[in-house]
Parts: C-alpha cells; structure tokens; sequence
C-alpha cells in the first residue's frame, strides 16, 4: 500500500508542478498560496487514507489515532485551542468515544465575529476485514481543511490577518447521522449569533463524475442561498479574478431536489439549522464513494489543489465583504 502511494504520489507531485507553473499568482497572497504545496497535500492525505488508519471509524483505535494526528498538525502550525480543555471535544454516540478535533487563529483586530472551517474525519472502519480508506471521503477535505489553517497561520504570523476569528474544525461521527457537527453546535463555546457563517468541506478530491462532461475541473457549492445578498456569487468571482479555472456549480447536477438533498446529508446542515449561513464544497459522490475503492489513487491533486485554494480566496474577500 505505502509503496503504490508513494509511487502515485510521484507522479501527482510532478503534475501538480506542471500545472502550477501555468498559472500566475496575481496578488500579495502569493505567500499563503506557497504554503499549499503538492507534498504537503500528499503527506496528509495519504496518512489519512492509508490502511494503518483503518477507516477511521468512529469509536475505533485507529479513529483515535487519527484524531490525535490532526491535533498535532493544528498545534504545529500554531493554532490555538478552542475548548477550555484544549484541542479536544469529547462526546459519546452511545457507547463509544467520539472527538471532534478545533483549533483557531484570533483576528488581527479585535472581533467578535466567527468564521468556521470544517470537514469530516471519520469513514467506515474495516468491514469484513476490507479497509474502506476514504481517500476523498473525506480526508480529501480533512486535507484542504488542515491546508487552509496552515496559510490562516503563515498571515497571522505575517500580521497581515485574518479578518474574523477563524475555527478550523474535524468533525468525528458524520458516518453515524453527523452526531459530530449536531454536538459541535449545540455545544459551541461562543454564542451562535457571533458565527457568521461555515464553510463545509466533504469529498473534494475527485474529477470523476463532472457536472459538465467537458469540464472535469469542477466544483459544487451548496448553500449560497444563505449567505448576504451581495455575496452570494462570490465564489464565481474569485474563480475568475484568480484565474482558478474551475467551473463552479451552484446546484447537484442541475437537480433542484438533488439539491435539497445533499445540502442535507453533510455536517453544514447542523449550522443551517441554527440559523447559521453554511455553504458546502463538494465534488460529489463518484463510482467509488462508500467503497474499499476510494483510494489516494483517484484523488487529482491539481484540481484539489485550486479547490483549496477557492476557498481559501472566498473566506478572504467574505470577511472583507459580508456586509455588502
């Protein structure tokens, strides 16, 4: 297994550079978009999805495992604790231990006002003695999550934001009805009414399944309808005005009840339900969702790439902008 990554990861990793070579960086963002490298979205990602994490399985050793890794990359990166008790929120799903894992990067400016982050950790576990890894579901999103706190971090140490409060948030248990968001929110250490809006991250590696055949390089976002009148095409306008080359979809493969659907199948709806604007990246669901075929070997860490990249763009001019 580690040797098919690695071999995988080579080939992706020399892509990847090809591709980014092409593309100007047009602004003084150009040293987050540096931190967001090719081998630093194949280190995490094969981690996750690698057969010694054993489906990170809610309740299981390997889910715990997990849980600690992503803890120790928010700590490394320089985010601070957001639970009294630390990085950690423990919770139960009846019998067994679950953790939702947050760190956050105080504004540059006193606020208080929050923008949260999130992404699922959890997958199916081993079933039958199979390893359903989930490269895209969801450590693909765990990756871009972890990405994106890493360059939220690099501006702060640059002093140059961010403008909110940002909370970067796994979530355990999204296999099990999202118990892990449900908890998150109703247990939030800071008043609803300060969050401004989440942004949901669940499969965003894969290219398999297009919205628009002839544009493999898509991506779905959900939820626009909940966010201020003025910023609800955003995401469009950082796609052209970075050059991002996506082809950015506002619905489920034009499904008006698709829609409705997936907006509800993913943690962003524990936040919508409390009122709180939540938007959902997604790249759908493919051959291999919910099966021991989703492995690193779909992802494509180009596109992965600007998909961060997207969102990291969208919450920069959403914080700037919310109000217009």
């Amino acid at each position: 297994m580690r040797l098919k990554i690695l071999c995988v990861g080579v080939l992706l990793w020399a892509s990847v550079l090809t591709a980014s070579a092409q593309r100007r960086v047009l602004t003084h963002y150009a040293p987050y978009e540096a931190v967001l490298t090719a081998a630093e979205q194949f280190r995490i990602l094969s981690y996750l999805a690698d057969d010694q994490a054993r489906g990170r399985q809610t309740g299981t050793w390997a889910n715990e495992m997990v849980a600690s890794y992503i803890r120790h990359e928010m700590e490394s990166y320089g985010l601070q604790p957001f639970f009294d008790g630390g990085y950690t929120q423990r919770f139960r799903i009846d019998s067994l231990k679950a953790f939702n894992i947050a760190g956050w990067i105080p504004a540059a400016r006193p606020t208080d006002e929050y923008l949260i982050i999130s992404a699922h950790y959890d997958h199916m576990g081993a079933i039958n003695g199979f390893v359903y890894n989930g490269a895209d579901d969801n450590a693909s999103g765990v990756t871009a999550l972890l990405n994106l706190s890493k360059m939220y971090a690099k501006m702060a140490e640059l002093g140059a934001g961010p403008a909110m409060n940002l909370v970067f948030v796994a979530f355990d248990a999204k296999e099990r009805s999202m118990a892990g968001s449900q908890y998150f929110v109703d247990h939030l250490p800071i008043p609803k009414k300060k969050v401004v809006l989440n942004v949901n991250l669940d499969q965003i590696g894969s290219t398999l399944e297009p919205v628009h055949p002839a544009s493999p390089d898509f991506i779905i976002v959900l939820g626009e309808h909940t966010l201020p009148h003025g910023t609800q095409r955003l995401t469009n306008t950082c796609n052209r005005l970075y050059q991002l080359d996506l082809d950015v979809n506002h619905s489920f493969y034009n499904s008006e009840n698709f829609t409705e659907i997936m907006y509800d199948l993913s943690d962003q709806a524990a936040f919508h339900k409390a009122k709180i604007p939540a938007l959902l990246f997604t790249s759908g669901f493919t051959r291999h969702t919910y099966k021991t075929s989703d492995d690193v070997t779909f992802i494509n860490f180009d596109v992965l790439r600007r998909r961060t990249l997207l969102v990291f763009y969208f919450v920069q001019h959403f914080m700037q902008h919310k109000d217009y």
